[in-house]
């Protein structure tokens, strides 16, 4: 049997992410993002008002994924969130509307990092925009709209 989580966009919400009644911080859900796509993830996909993220089926991976589904939707419900099991992986999909500022959150998704900051790095932060997906845009500002709702100009 597959299970489905569907976290469908709440119609006429603002495009602003409020993380004020989260019980963590906006650079503490980077790093949680940055654990689980180091340990667990397959590939990544940005399509049309979509970012698709694929992860081994390990056990514990698809809690933490609906756990940060979950978490995600409380604070930035003009997005869809869906979490499903396709062959031996385990595929998160996050969903927006049309838009400049939709896009550029969901951009953020996917320039997320692949691995957390760590000593080894030379004083450069992971989490600063370098990263291995091709994009120069910087995952730092997912947590600046998460932290402050402050969209892209």
């Amino acid at each position: 049997m597959t299970t489905v989580l569907h976290l469908p966009a709440r119609a006429g919400a603002p495009i602003a992410c409020d993380m004020s009644t989260a019980t963590d911080t906006p650079d503490e859900r980077l790093a949680e993002y940055a654990r689980l796509l180091d340990g667990a993830l397959v590939r990544r996909e940005r399509r049309a008002h979509a970012v698709v993220f694929a992860f081994r089926s390990a056990p514990g991976v698809r809690e933490r994924v609906e756990d940060l589904a979950r978490r995600e939707a409380a604070c930035c419900p003009f997005l869809g969130y869906r979490v499903e099991t396709a062959g031996a992986e385990l595929v998160f999909s996050v969903t927006g509307p049309e838009g400049a500022d939709a896009d550029a959150i969901l951009d953020a998704f996917y320039a997320l990092p692949d691995s957390p900051p760590s000593c080894g790095t030379g004083g450069r932060d992971p989490l600063s925009g370098s990263s291995s997906t091709g994009t120069n845009v910087n995952p730092r500002n997912l947590a600046k709209y998460m932290s402050e709702g402050e969209m892209p100009s």
